[in-house]
């Protein structure tokens, strides 16, 4: 295309809603947005929790999630159960982490990203930094969500009440005396089929 080529019919009428207005107020939401891009990343990526020595699967991103996760949903005060810090919750899950597979792995690892990191697009925080009640909002709102926001926030909640549960200290709480299989002497068979 050369300079004395006029411009496509369609090109112009594309331009014709771009009033002098619009186009300087896009310009302004442009900048924000970039300059804003620029400072996010320190703010948004900074790591607020160390994580404790006895975790040794779980990344920085996945302690924080699921840690937060831990605070939000398993109210245990409120119920009068043993304390989730009483009860080694993210120990437990870190071993549930040491069991996966790669692929299952690395769709947690997914998971977690998605569930931090959607709302920094345009709320500017992280999931992990909220507060106790807007972390528990956008818990509630995953979990009436689109089907993928179902799945994600389902699976991580399995992975922190599992964490919680399995402590023989949460069984009195429930009157469970502990899995039948111990207290009655019953070998465990694995994965042996089933009779004919």
């Amino acid at each position: 295309m050369s300079n004395k080529t006029p411009l496509p019919p369609e090109f112009l009428a594309g331009l014709e809603p771009l009033s002098r207005r619009r186009f300087l107020v896009g310009g302004a939401q442009l900048a924000a947005v970039t300059g804003s891009m620029l400072i996010l990343p320190s703010q948004a990526l900074a790591a607020e929790k160390a994580i404790p020595p006895g975790i040794k699967y779980m990344s920085d991103v996945e302690y924080r999630v699921l840690d937060k996760l831990r605070v939000v949903m398993l109210p245990t005060q409120k119920f009068q159960l043993p304390s989730s810090t009483e009860v080694p919750v993210m120990q437990n899950v870190d071993i549930i982490f040491s069991k996966l597979d790669p692929r299952p792995r690395l769709l947690v690892k997914m998971a977690v990203n998605s569930l931090e990191y959607t709302g920094v697009a345009w709320r500017f925080s992280r999931f992990s930094a909220m507060g106790d009640e807007r972390a528990l909002k956008r818990v509630r709102d995953w979990q009436s969500g689109n089907m993928l926001e179902r799945g994600v926030i389902s699976s991580l909640k399995m992975m922190v009440t599992f964490g919680y549960w399995q402590d023989p200290r949460t069984y009195p709480a429930l009157e469970y005396d502990g899995p039948v299989t111990q207290k009655w002497g019953i070998r465990r068979l694995g994965n042996a089929p089933l009779p004919r």
